[in-house]
């Protein structure tokens, strides 16, 4: 309990909390508080019953897939074994903080299970993400993913929350995910809870197009040992973890993990076109406690992590003198860690309160510069029932953010370091109007932060079931995104354009942020519904359907101020690209997905994604008509999903999985098709092993960028002991 004590009273008394974090910084060697806080085998399809398992998700006219539950070797449960009405029954908590089916939820909600992370032949996160209907998923590079969903795709997607066991892992320095520094061991992931739609009620600023919470197992359901290791053609990794127990309801796990991707298997081996040049190497460990001392009415929770990766990168620097571009090729490094306490008290039967807190800490490289950066947060929520039918969930948040960065010759931040404090509040109110048939939920976020101030996020959310195997939603939602503080305060030397014969003298193209931006804003629309067949056929069939619309305003683009001279280090023009809230926009698209048990040992899971995204001025006519500048992204307007899980035998499974995306025009990528294939042996019930093969129906595509992304193939093998 010593944590708690400690963080509630920080909360109460910043003085101990700026002493806890001294004496914490400096005991790990971490820099000086002082200082510091200021994606047809050769185009031919391969296996022609593919063929059939895609005539027949076409035949269903809809597509996608709704999660299932988990198959874990370690308590040998089968998912097969479960009935359609049970998967649609599993219980989700990321849609309204508190458990809650699936099926009764009144948002589009996705959920990846620990069987279909295991039996997707992914080993990565943002991968596995390709499941979810709705989700944009390309690479750019060895380290680097665009993640996004109901809005055009780029590196850093802005309005997407993305949590790990409630943890924020979005970054403010860019608005979006480092995601490769954010990994875990995958056997361990219980599911992913995927909600497509504002989430900024709950979860606050920049859960305006979706939010995204990866949950690890309990301690107690990873007891005895794992090892896992992979080797392939693109990588190699391990994994080991050992789980036990302690006093009379207390459990625990450590683990530790290791990747190498780019250069394993063949030395001097680039990935083509990729500027991160491979190599890629990352390590991390950590541990999770977990604690019911007195029969579930406390549950107690403590886990953390340590992490350390780098990479061979090439880095462009720029200069006013010939030659005015070169590259050199680096070391891009990060490392940090985080620890997340949590504990759950049961108050009565219909009331119970859970207090969280995390500190995490991000010491990472960026093309031409570095950030450190702390977090500290610490959250209240507390659930109650005021007579029956109606239930209330409010909450508290405070966290501080604490960063520095290490300017360079082509980046510049104002001030190096920097404080920002958040504070916000959210209520919910959810009513049954007609008990099983007729549910209202209302809230809200009231939030202020340093850079825009008080943020209103209002929701209401209406569901109607009919009957038994039929369900309507909707939805009308305000959410925001708050600045970056790149947006807010950097200089960035972006480009030198070399004399000609109209210029004689070079320009440099400087991109800057801005102290006045407000945030950005969205209005959603959502319609739902999700329906069973009693009969025939299709009676194991489940289908759900999500419409949207999105309206934004406020949002930030870059606006081209008038050139003008320097002399300073040489003669040159200067053009400045400055930040502002000049654009808005709208989005508006269809998700379909489905769930089929064909019969017992076979399960189809399929999916289909439109999606139009388009944004506009959003000038004044009587304002100065200076040229504005989009940041390039992007978005395909059609994508689909097969998939097929097959237990051939109980020891055997056989794993398919199709995916169609479409084009993305403003990066002159064309349409793709990737086939990966899995099959998976067990001979014995401690031993399992898998080959797998990925992007199998042609020598390469593209994604997203130059990079290829080319077929590869991995062995794994997993043994409990």
């Amino acid at each position: 309990m010593l944590f708690i004590v400690l963080f509630l009273n920080a909360l109460c008394r910043k003085n101990i909390l700026v002493v806890t974090m001294n004496v914490f910084i400096r005991r790990n060697n971490m820099i000086n508080y002082r200082n510091f806080s200021n994606y047809l085998f050769y185009k031919k399809i391969c296996p022609v019953f593919i063929v059939v398992f895609f005539i027949q998700a076409v035949f269903l006219f809809t597509f996608t897939c709704q999660a299932v539950s988990c198959n874990n070797p370690e308590n040998n449960i089968d998912f097969t074994e479960f009935s359609l009405e049970e998967l649609k029954n599993i219980k989700i908590t990321s849609a309204s903080k508190k458990p809650e089916k699936v099926s009764k939820t009144a948002a589009a909600v996705f959920v990846i299970s620990n069987e279909d992370i295991c039996r997707s032949g992914a080993t990565s996160i943002p991968e596995i993400l390709r499941m979810v209907p709705g989700v944009q998923v390309a690479r750019i590079s060895a380290t680097e993913w665009a993640v996004n969903m109901r809005d055009v795709n780029q590196l850093f997607a802005n309005k997407l929350l993305v949590l790990m066991d409630g943890r924020s892992i979005y970054n403010h320095v860019f608005s979006g995910v480092f995601w490769d520094i954010h990994d875990t061991v995958i056997e361990d992931i219980e599911r992913i809870e995927v909600i497509r739609g504002p989430g900024a009620a709950l979860w606050g600023a920049n859960a305006v197009n979706g939010v995204i919470n990866i949950i690890t197992k309990r301690a107690d359901k990873t007891q005895g040992g794992l090892f896992s290791a992979i080797g392939g053609n693109e990588e190699g990794s391990g994994t080991l973890r050992y789980g036990g127990s302690f006093a009379s309801a207390g459990y625990y796990r450590i683990y530790t993990k290791y990747f190498n991707r780019g250069q394993l298997f063949e030395n001097n081996r680039n990935i083509k076109n990729d500027p991160s040049k491979g190599d890629w190497r990352s390590g991390r460990t950590g541990f999770r406690i977990d604690w019911e001392p007195d029969t579930r009415e406390n549950i107690l929770s403590f886990q953390g992590e340590a992490y350390d990766s780098q990479f061979q990168t090439d880095v462009g620097k720029i200069s006013l003198e010939t030659p005015y571009f070169q590259t050199t090729r680096e070391i891009s490094r990060s490392k940090g860690g985080h620890i997340l306490g949590r504990w759950q008290y049961l108050i009565s039967n219909t009331s119970d309160s859970v207090l969280q807190f995390y500190f995490d800490f991000m010491d990472k490289d960026f093309e031409a510069g570095n950030v450190k950066a702390s977090i500290f947060d610490i959250d209240f929520q507390h659930q109650f029932s005021l007579f029956e039918g109606h239930k209330l969930l409010w909450g508290i948040n405070w966290r501080m953010i604490i960063d520095s960065f290490k300017d360079s010759i082509d980046i510049s931040i104002d001030p190096e370091t920097n404080e920002q404090y958040l504070y916000s509040f959210f209520i919910q109110d959810k009513i049954e109007l007609i008990p099983e048939y007729l549910t209202l939920s209302i809230g809200s976020k009231f939030e202020h932060n340093d850079y825009t101030g008080t943020e209103i996020q209002p929701d209401v959310r209406l569901s109607w079931t009919p009957l038994n195997n039929h369900a309507f939603w909707g939805s009308v939602s305000r959410a925001v995104r708050v600045p970056s503080r790149f947006e807010h305060d950097a200089v960035f030397n972006e480009q030198v354009i070399e004399p000609d014969s109209q210029v004689q003298i070079p320009t440099i193209i400087k991109r800057i942020g801005s102290k006045n931006l407000d945030a950005e804003s969205l209005t959603a629309y959502e319609l739902g519904y999700s329906f069973q067949p009693q009969s025939g056929a299709f009676s194991n069939l489940w289908i759900n359907i999500a419409g949207f619309y999105h309206d934004y305003d406020n949002l930030v683009s870059l606006k081209q101020r008038p050139v003008y001279l320097d002399n300073d280090p040489v003669y040159h023009q200067v053009s400045l690209l400055e930040y502002q809230n000049n654009l808005r926009g709208e989005s508006y698209g269809l998700e379909v997905s489905a769930l089929w048990h064909v019969i017992p040992d076979w399960q189809l899971q399929c999916s289909y994604t439109f999606l139009e995204a388009k944004t506009e001025d959003n000038y004044k006519e009587n304002e100065e008509d200076t040229q504005r500048i989009f940041v390039k992204g992007a978005n395909p307007e059609n994508q689909i999903s097969v998939r097929s899980s097959f237990d051939i035998h109980r020891q055997v499974e056989l794993d398919l999985w199709l995916r169609y995306v479409g084009s993305l025009s403003n990066h002159d990528v064309d349409d793709y098709t990737a086939l990966d294939a899995r099959i998976s042996w067990k001979p014995i019930p401690l031993l399992k092993v898998s080959l797998a093969g990925q992007n199998l129906l042609e020598k390469h595509h593209f994604e997203y960028s130059s990079l290829a992304i080319e077929r590869s193939f991995y062995f794994k093998l997993e043994w409990f002991f």
